[in-house]
């Protein structure tokens, strides 16, 4: 068999033309640029895992007698035929022998004919049994990937220039002067889609940077079909608003466009220039249930004897409020009050009909969402659930300890109550008869309460009643005094087999004062008590807005404490009930890969919520994660991940989040949950 028929068993040759529409390699060798360690079907049957190589340099490169190798257990070398050319800007494959590499902490390196190392891949793992492979990000890239193989075929190729000449951007405000408490629209077209690979073709982001004094707002947009975008703020002196002259820079493409407007202080002259005007509004553009709404307008025309006529309805056309008010002065004022029992959430209309005007304005009610944009280390109320997932009619622990107790004040709230709430908002209730009558029953909330004990600790056991509770998911909020503290937990039919236990579970010190619950607490001689020494640090983020989110995980120093993140998670909140199924979270890692989302390369596409099951197991940047997600058609869309194994921390990285709206009134909100190291 001569030597060319020998180099076909061994290489499989697939070139690929590159596009001189792209820019430069960005090294001068060639490299590494794939491999998968672990192909579909079983590696010692077959000769069937490989190695892509790709030349970014712009001449050709003889291979004769360079080596590949394994550099861990295995350490097989193979050898590159004589005679094997790889041309520029081309890709060759190669396979081996049968289990040329081990599937785990695997580097593969290549060498010159003189042994002299090229190139080398990071550690890579790979235990998925499929078609994904290990590639670099775009070709000839030093950042790596994994995710569906493209064997002799192209990772994709960054833009890395862009003729500006052949852009045009435009921006302009709807006004060169504003008052406070006005609405800046920021507007403008571009003369043409720019498109970027990563690695797949996507719009270019319109970047808008708004400054002024002490003041810097940036975002991202899209341009929309025809090539216009649109963007607004709020001038509101809370929000760092300062009166002044504010810079509008628009970059698309590596093209900027430029426009200023000036904000300042109403002249009182200026609003009696009105002759003749009609208005009503509400004192705040957002609400929440249990609030006043207080109405107020205005009319410059006093009609004797004539009324003012005002309806309010919610964001389903219901009718909430209505009535008639006199003025003498032309001012008028009244409120509402927003029911706390099955509210509406969403866009409420106000209409006011005074002789032949008529003027409406809009305000919000949204649902309130315990977060908070601060980090708080010293918890004062500590509550835990014995499980995550409970089935029907099961029994709940509910147990805890308030910090700093006092047993010998005589305070009203010597009680910790617990609230439940299902994830649609509403309230567990059961029937009771109506005293004194016969017939008939009303809905109660479903409640518990605990009494602490002289060191603050408390707990109680309560079984679900299944007439209460349907399959879903919950959250229990122990209210002691208005210290708040929540948990959440899942009804199911059936628990899943990887639930992890808490990490108190067993231990028979657990609810024993003065007797340490693990090995991670000391002994407070203040307190007279065992309390932990490994803490948990929450950093929470809320009422986001923007369609591009970052979100930065790493270890941190606080209070000279060092604390490493171990959960990311987010919800938002979809006030518009019929915008459910159009509003997305899209969640990738730093390397690209989509965790979370609706497209078909993304991990996760719907809800994890399954028979036997609150998570998937995903495999990210070589790291086992539990992602967990409520699927798009829920108001309060949300989603965590965390490392599978409870030693693990998420890494320090950057995680992507871009909201897909189409001008729907929604919210972001997001934390990260840290643990201080021992």
């Amino acid at each position: 068999m001569n030597r060319l028929t020998l180099s076909l068993l061994f290489v499989i040759l697939i070139a690929g033309v590159t596009s001189p529409t792209y820019a430069q390699s960005i090294t001068d060798h060639v490299v590494i640029n794939e491999v998968d360690t672990n192909p579909a079907g079983d590696d010692s049957k077959f000769i069937s895992e490989w190695v892509e190589l790709y030349n970014p340099t712009n001449l050709d490169v003889d291979l004769s007698g360079w080596e590949i190798a394994s550099t861990t257990v295995l350490k097989k070398t193979f050898t590159i035929p004589d005679g094997t050319i790889i041309s520029s800007g081309d890709f060759l494959t190669f396979v081996y022998e049968k289990v040329w590499f081990t599937d785990t902490a695997e580097s593969v390196e290549l060498k010159n004919q003189n042994g002299i190392l090229i190139d080398k891949t990071r550690e890579v793992f790979d235990l998925e049994n499929d078609s994904t492979s290990w590639q670099r990000i775009y070709d000839g890239f030093s950042d790596w990937k994994f995710e569906s193989a493209t064997a002799g075929g192209s990772n994709g190729k960054l833009v890395e220039s862009i003729e500006s000449a052949s852009v045009i951007v435009t921006v302009s405000s709807d006004q060169t002067s504003y008052y406070f408490d006005d609405t800046v629209i920021v507007q403008g077209t571009v003369s043409e889609k720019i498109f970027v690979e990563k690695p797949t073709f996507q719009t270019a982001p319109i970047k808008v940077q708004i400054s002024g004094p002490n003041f810097y707002h940036t975002v991202s947009l899209y341009p929309d079909y025809d090539l216009n975008y649109q963007t607004t703020l709020d001038l509101v002196q809370v929000l760092g608003v300062n009166e002044g002259t504010y810079d509008v820079i628009v970059n698309y493409g590596g093209v900027t466009s430029e426009t200023s407007f000036s904000v300042g202080f109403e002249v009182v002259e200026q609003s009696q220039q009105i002759s003749t005007s009609f208005n009503v509004s509400s004192e705040k553009s957002e609400y929440f249930p249990g609030e006043l709404v207080t109405i107020n307008g205005f009319s410059s025309d006093v009609i004797p004897f004539e009324s003012i006529q005002f309806t309010i309805t919610d964001s389903n056309n219901q009718l909430i409020d209505s009535g008639n008010l006199f003025t003498s002065t032309g001012d008028f004022e009244t409120s509402i009050f927003l029911t706390t029992v099955a509210p509406n959430y969403g866009v409420y209309q106000i209409t006011a009909e005074y002789g032949d005007q008529v003027a409406s304005n809009t305000f919000t009610v949204s649902e309130v969402l315990e977060v908070q944009s601060e980090i708080d280390i010293s918890e004062p109320i500590i509550f835990n659930l014995d499980q995550s997932e409970y089935l029907p009619n099961e029994v709940m622990r509910l147990s805890g300890s308030i910090t700093n107790f006092d047993s010998d004040t005589g305070i009203y709230y010597q009680v910790v109550s617990f609230n439940f709430r299902a994830s649609d908002g509403t309230v567990p209730t059961f029937s009771s008869a109506i005293m004194d009558k016969s017939s008939g029953s009303q809905e109660i909330e479903y409640s518990l309460s605990a009494i602490p004990d002289t060191s603050g600790l408390f707990s109680v056991d309560a079984r679900i009643p299944a007439v209460v509770f349907t399959d879903g998911d919950y959250t229990v909020k122990a209210n002691y005094g208005g210290l708040i503290a929540t948990e959440q937990f899942s009804i199911v039919s059936e628990k899943s087999s990887t639930i992890v236990k808490p990490e108190n579970s067993g231990n028979p010190n657990v609810s024993i004062p003065g007797k340490p619950s693990s090995t991670n607490e000391t002994f407070d001689n203040v307190l007279g008590r065992f309390v932990p020494t490994i803490q948990t640090v929450i950093e929470k983020v809320n009422r986001i807005s923007d369609s591009l989110i970052s979100i930065t995980t790493q270890e941190k120093t606080i209070n000279e404490q060092s604390v490493k993140p171990r959960v990311l998670s987010g919800s938002m909140l979809t006030v518009s009930k019929d915008a459910q199924s159009s509003v997305n979270l899209l969640v990738s890692s730093e390397s690209g890969i989509c965790i979370i989302g609706e497209y078909s390369e993304c991990l996760v596409k719907e809800s994890t919520r399954k028979p036997g099951q609150i998570f998937e197991v995903v495999q990210v940047d070589g790291l086992t994660l539990n992602v967990r997600y409520s699927g798009p058609d829920v108001r309060l869309e949300k989603f965590s991940i965390s490392p599978q194994s409870s030693g693990d921390f998420l890494p320090d990285s950057n995680w992507n989040i871009q909201i897909l709206k189409d001008n729907e009134v929604s919210r972001f909100y997001y934390k990260v949950t840290y643990k201080t190291l021992p």
